[in-house]
């Protein structure tokens, strides 16, 4: 989902928490009845005996009323929190009991020698028992946490609308301090797990180690348990008895009768040989009459339906079924057999255990999930078709239900769709507002279920209850293309707007989907009469601009009633109506800046062995380096955390460390490194790395995956700040949490474009394509020595000193022709700026070639991001001192601009002095109106493209002056334009893809009919600049407040 929506509203959140944790959804903090109350209290007529002495007779009713009724609210709060105390008190008690009886039952297993390579049968069962323990630790670790947060977050809402100071005080004395919010419990509860497991690990394989020194092993004290050979000597007659050598197995039972533990151990036979063995050797143990047919494994609690059920076994079920053995007996998971049978698809078993207990077909486990619902999710049609003849419920009975259609929906399998649909299963929305048509098009499946859907009812236009998005906007936002054209076949209402008034053309232009933003855009096109064509677009403007005025003015309104509860005014200064002015922005000195970019998601990064293993993590990132702090980012990986940043001061010794831990455990899952080299390599500015995750006993069991630039300081002598101006931008905020609208800068006028490359020897010259042809021959200009590059212009006919000459004497009247002229002109960066007047200003657009360019033209020469930088830089540094010492009051204006993120990156680190801007090639008008095939004068190498979202990311976190995005899109998008801005970012508006010359720019307050490509090129609302087709960067001028 877009992030521009936010993070997912907590009301939401939390009902999606407690249809997650259906065992712990009635204990859960009441956050929508606590919002209730606050809004009920507002509205109550103030009680006089309650009001405060001396309170200021101005104060807003609302919040007046809110005081006079604080002890109600609190009152209320704090029967919350006991509930919440309460019950997780009772967990604790439980979870320790649990746990200490799994330990003993470990201590029982290691007390016996590992004699053969397998380990004991009960091994396994009591491995699953402390996945389970750590599963269900989790869950509660989750209830504390999603409680801890709404408490916070309705102190804030109180304080908030009452104008208190209330939430810190009172997290501090009143909830932190309650047993439930103290995770040292927790902490050692996981930790003792993870130890206990890992330990029991190692045992199982032959290896004697114990992680726990505090509690070693008393053999002699578990020894008596059983003798130390039962077991092995139990699984050496099965083993013989599975190659066909049944008598001795009979044998090996008739001994066993006068045994005093023969029930006990013919029965654990018996379920240890389920998974594995024959019909035959099953019914020669059962034939003893040793086994007890109705026992349960004292670990995870399943009988020999579970096991038959999970393993396939018909034989097992038709025994248990004809001994009676009770169908309705629930695991340690709260599974029935037959939600095995569904799992697994296993349809005749289903089709026997309904007819032996029709009354178990809707019994829901400790997820919540029925029958039904694991059919579905693990698109078992069979078995769901044989549930629903048997008349399974289809329809929730209450909010904590789970949805099967949703479900069905969420993953796709349209027949089982069909069959609920049929059944008149109804369109309801599940706990996050989500109706069925919002999952299919959120997750990309197929848009017949839109058709199916849609012949029983569904509307196309419902608006979900999260963010009042349509089935559009979900798909638009995820990049389902299927789904967005089918909605649109289907007539739904394209230019519909969310909560923030913003349509789903927005979303796909965030997110960076082109195919959707080209769908939207067209059918808006073939909507609109040829006369306006961007008519919906106006008016959605217009409605924007009143939404964003009317909450402008309600967040005066509230200034201007600030208050305490005491009557003592607010002593914080309000903001400043002089634009703050930034200048420069952050760079290296001396240190190096290493960023790691993680992939999010659960299939992204972090990769176990076994799928699966460790559902709830935290990985820790840090170095040996003492001044660097480590983080920590929790699992799966996020969007907003995916990005990890150092400064070192020496790569020899800086080696990252990447340690996953148990969400809220401290002891170590694995481990992995990376070391110095791969940092410090020449060609290691930028790069992928795969690295194997190790356990604590050194067995890999994954991999981490990340990518990682390096950035070094400027290698050469940097422009002193003293003696050289900075650049610099005003911005309307001041605060640490917003970076503020960018209200102006130091950039204005025009700025000539010179695409810069460098040659093989590192000399920087002016040349618009990767690649030259010589001969025919296409040869990367980075394969060229700068004599070489140079006698290929020779041999084009170009005269380089009437090239310079024109340079000098010129090109300040005639910047376009100037443009033209150098961009083929064969001369390097150090001669163009010797021979350019001081008052032109140069727009640096470097040509950087993408990994995928680089490998498909070979460019094998190509010097890495650092020393294509260092090489730019220098040349501009010792111009900027030449000019200086020829006349100390002129500084030419230098921008640096690129499509390639990680020159811009690597520019920006290494010097304070010139602003960068990254250019994004998204929504060029070629794409917009087909028939058009414009292009810039000068027709450029490296143009890319990439989502809004991902170029406002890099530039706002890599301190970027702002970026260029093309005019078409932003046009097509206006709102683009406030989301960017508001970022901190300078906006310009590309139109360089427009070849006429005449100046389109003006014609945008005529009311005169125009095309879509007249009218893309218009200078959208509230931009700082324009890129021009004939290579000048015009920057508005400064108001300088």
């Amino acid at each position: 989902m877009a992030s521009t929506c936010g993070k997912r509203k907590f009301g939401k959140q939390i009902q999606r928490r407690q249809l997650d944790l259906p065992e712990y959804a009635a204990s859960f903090v009441n956050y929508k009845a606590l919002k209730k109350l606050i809004k009920q209290l507002s509205a109550t007529p103030t009680i006089p005996a309650q009001s405060v002495a001396g309170a200021a007779q101005d104060v807003p009713e609302a919040q007046a009323a809110l005081r006079a009724n604080k002890e109600v609210f609190f009152f209320r709060l704090e029967r919350e929190i006991e509930k919440v105390n309460a019950f997780y008190l009772q967990k604790e008690a439980e979870f320790s009991l649990r746990l200490k009886t799994l330990v003993d039952k470990k201590r029982v297993i290691q007390s016996r020698a590992v004699t053969n390579s397998k380990a004991p049968a009960n091994y396994v069962s009591l491995f699953e028992g402390f996945q389970q323990f750590d599963g269900d630790l989790n869950k509660l670790q989750q209830f504390v946490e999603i409680n801890e947060t709404a408490m916070s977050k309705i102190l804030k809402k109180w304080d908030k609308t009452s104008k208190s100071r209330m939430k810190e005080l009172y997290l501090h004395r009143a909830v932190e301090v309650q047993p439930c919010f103290n995770r040292d419990v927790l902490r050692d509860l996981s930790d003792r797990a993870t130890t206990a497991r890992l330990e029991l690990e190692a045992w199982a394989e032959g290896e004697n180690i114990h992680f726990d020194t505090i509690r070693p092993v008393d053999r002699s004290a578990v020894s008596q348990s059983f003798g130390p050979d039962e077991e092995d000597l139990d699984l050496q007659i099965l083993q013989s008895a599975s190659s066909g050598n049944l008598q001795t197995l009979r044998e090996w039972a008739a001994k066993l009768q006068p045994s005093p533990d023969a029930s006990i151990r013919a029965t654990r036979t018996f379920l240890a040989a389920i998974n594995e063995f024959s019909d035959e050797v099953l019914a020669v143990l059962l034939e003893s009459g040793l086994v007890d047919i109705n026992a349960e494994d004292d670990i995870n609690e399943r009988n020999c339906l579970h096991e038959a059920a999970i393993s396939g076994r018909e034989f097992v079920l038709k025994a248990g079924l004809t001994a009676g053995v009770e169908i309705s007996r629930c695991d340690v998971y709260g599974r029935l057999p037959l939600h095995y049978a569904c799992m697994h698809g296993r349809v005749e078993m289903v089709r026997e255990l309904l007819k032996a207990g029709p009354h178990t077909i809707d019994v829901m486990d400790h997820d919540n999930f029925t029958p039904l619902i694991h059919s579905i999710v693990k698109d078992q049609l069979a078995c769901a078709e044989q549930l629903l003849c048997n008349n399974a419920r289809i329809d929730p009975t209450s909010e904590s239900d789970h949805i099967p259609l949703n479900l069905a929906c969420q993953y796709g399998s349209i027949p089982i769709v069909q069959m609920l649909l049929e059944r008149d299963a109804r369109l309801l929305p599940d706990a996050e507002g989500l109706y069925p048509q919002h999952m299919v098009a959120r997750a990309s499946q197929s848009p017949q279920l839109l058709l199916l859907l849609k012949q029983h009812g569904a509307n196309m236009d419902q608006r979900d209850k999260l963010y009042q998005w349509t089935p559009l906007f979900h798909a638009a936002s995820e990049g389902c293309v299927g789904c967005l054209r089918t909605l649109l076949e289907l007539g739904v209402d394209a230019g519909a707007v969310d909560e923030k008034g913003l349509a789903a053309m927005y979303y796909a232009a965030w997110e960076g989907h082109l195919e959707c933003m080209l769908l939207l855009w067209s059918h808006s096109i073939t909507l609109q009469s040829p006369q306006k064509p961007l008519g919906f677009l106006n008016g959605l403007k217009l409605q924007d601009s009143c939404h964003d005025h009317a909450s402008a003015m309600d967040d005066l309104t509230d200034a201007d009633n600030i208050d305490t509860a005491d009557g003592i005014p607010d002593l914080s200064l309000p903001p400043p109506i002089i634009p703050l002015r930034r200048y420069g922005h952050n760079f290296l000195d001396k240190k190096v800046f290493v960023q790691i970019l993680f992939d999010p998601g659960s299939t992204g990064s972090i990769l176990f062995d076994q799928a699966g293993r460790h559902p709830a993590a935290r990985l820790t990132i840090s170095s040996k380096l003492s001044d660097l702090i480590p983080r920590t980012i929790m699992l799966p990986i996020q969007e907003d955390s995916r990005m990890i940043s150092f400064q070192v001061d020496n790569l020899d010794t800086f080696a990252v460390d990447f340690e996953i831990f148990p969400t809220f455990g401290s002891k170590v899952i694995a481990k992995t490194v990376a070391l110095p080299n791969m940092f410090k390599a020449e060609s290691s500015s930028t790069g992928t790395c795969s690295l194997p995750l190790f356990d604590p006993r050194l067995r890999s069991i994954g991999q981490l995956r990340f990518n990682f630039q390096v950035i070094k300081p400027y290698h050469g002598d940097p422009l002193e700040i003293t003696h050289f101006a900075t650049y610099w931008k005003a911005t309307s905020a001041a605060d640490h949490e917003h970076n503020g609208l960018v209200t102006g800068s130091s950039l204005s006028g025009d700025h000539i474009q010179l695409f810069v490359q460098l040659t093989r020897d590192r000399v920087p010259v002016l040349y618009p394509q990767f690649a030259i042809e010589c001969h025919g021959i296409e040869i990367p200009i980075c394969q060229l020595t700068y004599n070489q590059f140079r006698a290929v212009g020779v041999e084009r006919g170009v005269d380089h000193l009437e090239m310079l000459r024109f340079s000098q004497q010129s090109a300040l009247n005639d910047l376009a022709q100037a443009h033209r002229q150098l961009a083929s002109s064969f001369l390097s960066l150090r001669d163009v700026f010797h021979h350019l007047p001081l008052s032109v200003s140069v727009n640096i657009s470097v040509l950087y070639p993408s990994a995928v360019e680089e490998r498909a033209s070979h460019m094998t020469s190509l010097p890495d991001v650092n020393t294509f930088a260092d090489a730019i830089l220098t040349e501009v540094f010792d111009h900027a001192r030449i000019a200086r010492d020829q006349n100390p009051d002129i500084m030419r204006s230098v921008v640096f601009t690129s499509y390639n993120p990680n020159i811009c990156i690597a520019l920006n680190w290494k010097q304070p002095n010139y602003p960068v801007l990254l250019c994004n090639d998204l929504g060029q008008i070629r794409d917009l109106a087909r028939d058009v095939n414009a292009l810039p004068d000068i027709n450029s190498s490296g143009r890319a493209s990439m989502s809004i979202k991902d170029s406002a990311r890099i530039a706002q976190s890599n301190n970027f002056m702002g970026l260029i995005c093309r005019s078409s899109l932003l046009n097509v998008v206006p709102a683009l334009v406030d989301t960017v801005k508001e970022l901190g970012l300078v906006l310009v508006a590309d139109t360089s893809d427009d070849a006429s010359q005449s100046d389109r720019l003006d014609v945008s307050q005529t009311t005169d009919p125009v095309g879509v490509a007249d009218w893309a090129y218009r200078m959208p609302d509230g931009v700082n600049g324009v890129m021009k087709a004939n290579g000048i960067l015009r920057f508005n001028d400064t108001i300088d407040m």
